[in-house]
């Protein structure tokens, strides 16, 4: 049988790795978590916008022309091949290999689907999109050269790692590998790339605050949303069996009012009001009642609901109500959970904007 040494040692070909088998061993058993899952199939906080189909259009017609790689050529019985490269940002190639793995990815079909609105983009779209994530990724591994933000090896080992441990063995891990059509050096290169690319978000957002206009702005535009507590008024209809409540229920539906059947067949204490609460805290209410009418909207109806050996309940939502309004210092620390992230995005979209109007990016596609 192999031991897991030999097994490691045939894994890791490449001449550059092998002084790194030791330290890829030793970390097999004792790292746990990693830091970038499936880091090859996604490129964290890559940001589309509205504008990313027109943005790959331009970039693309203009580089064509200067790329000297032929478009649309005639059917003459020749076969065209694919160009090698896709995209160069600043002088550095962006690979048909990288290309074809973005366009591969579910996460990117995924992204495509919510930010074009459509079910099936076409695949014309989805590969700009695809190349646009590439440029995005490339840019921001020149700014970590720039910053001088660097992987070391230990951390790149430990990377690599712990995305080994999300598999049943190597084995697994190498037909994976196989499948996204990376040899070694360019997993180890792949994961590292990713890794500086997410040091540098990090840095882009480090200093991105939500200002107190900012702040006051979003208080008084959503105070509807920044309460404390809340109040409901239910209509409740208790019976013995769950087969009468069903009845019940039918009855409801052809249009039968909740407070006449509450008066006529409910044995519950609340039947002379037509099974009506009046006001009652939200959060006072049994477990079972507070999770069949989280949900409702005023008129709805939710049951029947089992509650005890021989009860069922029929319940419905007349209205709710905030108990209190948060002040702007209650509601302060989840008004900027809710706006941080939207501004670290803006943040990024800028950056990201700025360097492609100082970069030569050049696209083949």
């Amino acid at each position: 049988m192999k031991t897991k040494q030999h097994i490691i040692g045939t894994f890791v070909k490449s001449r550059n790795l092998k002084r790194h088998c030791s330290t890829f061993y030793e970390t097999i058993n004792t790292i746990e978590a990693l830091p970038c899952i499936f880091i090859i199939l996604a490129v964290a906080a890559s940001l589309f916008t509205s504008n990313d189909c027109a943005w790959a259009a331009q970039k693309g017609s203009s580089a064509k022309a200067q790329s000297g790689v032929k478009q649309d050529a005639p059917d003459n019985g020749v076969k065209q091949e694919k160009p090698e490269l896709v995209a160069r940002v600043n002088g550095e190639p962006v690979t048909r290999a990288q290309f074809d793995r973005m366009v591969a990815n579910p996460l990117t079909l995924s992204q495509a689907q919510r930010e074009l609105g459509v079910e099936a983009p076409d695949s014309k779209e989805l590969e700009r999109l695809a190349v646009r994530k590439l440029v995005h990724l490339r840019l921001r591994v020149q700014e970590a050269g720039r910053r001088k933000i660097t992987v070391t090896q230990k951390e790149l080992d430990e990377a690599i790692t712990a995305l080994r441990r999300r598999f049943n063995d190597l084995k697994d891990f190498g037909v994976w590998v196989k499948q996204q059509g990376l040899n070694d050096p360019e997993l180890f290169e792949t994961v590292r790339t990713d890794m500086l690319a997410e040091r540098v978000t990090t840095a882009l957002v480090e200093g991105v605050r939500v200002t107190e206009e900012q702040t006051q702005q979003y208080f008084e535009a959503h105070q509807d949303d920044l309460i404390i507590g809340a109040e409901v008024r239910l209509r409740i209809i208790a019976v013995s069996n769950k087969a009468e409540a069903q009845e019940i229920v039918a009855a409801m539906q052809k249009g039968v009012p909740f407070d006449r059947l509450a008066r006529q067949r409910s044995m519950g204490r609340l039947a002379a009001k037509g099974g009506d609460t009046g006001w009652v805290d939200f959060r006072t209410l049994p477990s079972p009642l507070r999770e069949a009418t989280v949900e409702l909207k005023p008129g709805e109806v939710s049951g029947p609901l089992q509650q005890g050996a021989d009860e069922f309940l029929i319940v419905g939502l007349q209205d709710r109500r905030p108990v209190r309004a948060k002040s702007l210092v209650e509601a302060r620390p989840e008004i900027e959970r809710r706006l941080l992230p939207v501004k670290q995005q803006e943040a990024i979209e800028a950056w990201l904007s700025e360097q492609e109007k100082k970069s030569k990016i050049e696209m083949f596609l």
